[in-house]
C-alpha cells in the first residue's frame, strides 16, 4: 500500500510516498481503505523530531495522521458493529507500531471508529474527529452551566470552528477575539460577541463584561494574556502543555485527545452532530500522497481558514 511517511527526522522534504506492507485485522479490529487523512500541527512535530519522547524507540519509516474517512476493508474476529464497505470516520494515535492514518490502509480498534452515512462527503469527513472530539473535551471540561460566557480564542481555527458551535449547543455564550476577514465566517459558526484581535481586546471585553468572562478556551495559545479576561473563580481550558495557564485565580484544565482515541460512542455523537449540519467542515486544500512535503510546508505556514486533507481514493 501506499503511504505518506518518513524515514528520518527533518524539514517537510524528508516525506514521501512509500510502499508499505497492508495491514491485517486482529481480533476486536478493523482495517480501513483509507480515502482521505488530514496533515496537522502534531504531524509536523512528529515529522521534525520533536515527538522522539512520545514515539517508545519506534522504528523507522513512520506514518504520521491522527484522523480518517474511508470504508471498511477487514473486521476481526468479534467485530460485529461494522459490515465490509461501510463509510467510517476514525482517530487513530500514529506513535505506535502499527503507525498513522496517512496511508490507504490503516489497522486500529473497532472502538476508535464511527459509522457514517453514505451521504457524507468522506473527505469533509476526515477533518472531524480528532478536532471535533477535543472541541467536545473541552466542552465538558468548562463544565458552565448555559447563560454562561465563554471567550475563545482562535476561534476561526481548527478547534475553535467546532468548540463555537458545540458552546452555542450547551447555551453558552460566546466572545471570540476575530480578524476583520474572518468576522463573517465567525457570525456564521454562530459567535455572540467579536472583540478585535491585538491590543483593543481588552479593553472590549471589559466593557461587556467588567468582571470578566466565565470561561476561556485558548486555541490560539494566547496564554495568562487571555486569562486575565476571565473572572475570579472561572475556568480556562488548555490545548497544549507547552503552553500553559498559570493565573492562580482559575481552574485550569488541560485536554488532550489523544486520552480518548478509543471513544467509539463520542465519535458517534461527532458523526450525527456533522449529519445534523451541526458542525460545518472546512477543507482548504486537497493533495495526493506524492504531495505530502507540499502539505506539511502549508500546515507549518498556518493561516489557512481549512484543513490540509491527503486523499487516497
Amino acid at each position: 500500500m501506499r503511504a505518506s511517511a518518513f524515514s528520518e527526522f527533518g524539514g517537510p522534504e524528508v516525506v514521501r510516498v512509500m510502499d508499505l506492507p497492508l495491514p491485517r485485522a486482529r481480533a476486536g479490529e478493523v482495517v480501513v481503505r483509507v480515502f482521505a487523512a488530514t496533515v496537522n500541527p502534531t504531524d509536523t512535530l512528529m515529522r521534525a523530531g520533536k515527538q522522539v519522547a512520545m514515539m517508545g524507540g519506534l522504528e523507522p519509516p513512520f506514518v504520521a495522521g491522527m484522523e480518517f474517512a474511508g470504508c471498511i476493508h477487514e473486521v476481526g474476529e468479534g467485530v460485529a458493529t461494522f459490515a465490509l464497505g461501510q463509510p467510517v470516520m476514525g482517530l487513530v494515535n500514529p506513535r505506535r507500531p502499527e503507525r498513522g492514518a496517512q496511508a490507504e490502509y490503516v489497522v486500529l480498534s473497532a472502538g476508535a471508529v464511527a459509522a457514517l452515512p453514505a451521504s457524507i462527503d468522506l473527505i469533509e469527513a476526515s477533518t472531524v474527529p480528532m478536532n471535533g472530539l477535543t472541541a467536545l473535551m473541552v466542552i465538558e471540561a468548562l463544565e458552565l452551566p448555559r447563560g454562561a460566557s465563554v471567550l475563545v480564542t482562535g476561534a476561526a481555527g481548527a478547534v475553535g470552528g467546532y468548540v463555537v458551535p458545540l458552546a452555542k449547543q450547551a447555551g453558552l455564550t460566546v466572545v471570540a477575539d476575530a480578524k476583520s476577514q474572518d468576522m463573517d465566517l465567525l457570525r456564521r459558526l454562530g459567535v455572540d460577541e467579536m472583540l478585535p484581535r491585538g491590543d483593543g481586546m481588552e479593553a472590549a471585553l471589559r466593557g461587556r463584561w467588567p468582571q470578566g468572562v466565565d470561561g476561556l478556551v485558548d486555541a490560539a495559545l494566547l496564554g495568562n494574556r487571555a486569562a486575565a479576561l476571565v473572572r475570579d473563580g472561572g475556568v480556562a481550558v488548555t490545548l497544549r502543555k507547552a503552553n500553559p495557564i498559570t493565573d492562580a485565580r482559575l481552574t485550569v484544565r488541560h485536554v488532550s485527545v489523544t486520552d480518548r482515541v478509543n471513544d467509539g460512542a463520542s465519535l458517534q455523537l461527532l458523526a450525527r452532530l456533522l449529519q445534523d449540519g451541526v458542525l460545518t467542515p472546512r477543507v482548504a486544500v486537497r493533495l495526493p500522497p506524492e504531495e505530502g512535503a507540499q502539505a506539511h510546508r502549508l500546515v507549518e505556514q498556518g493561516g489557512l481558514r481549512g484543513r490540509v486533507v491527503l486523499t487516497f481514493g
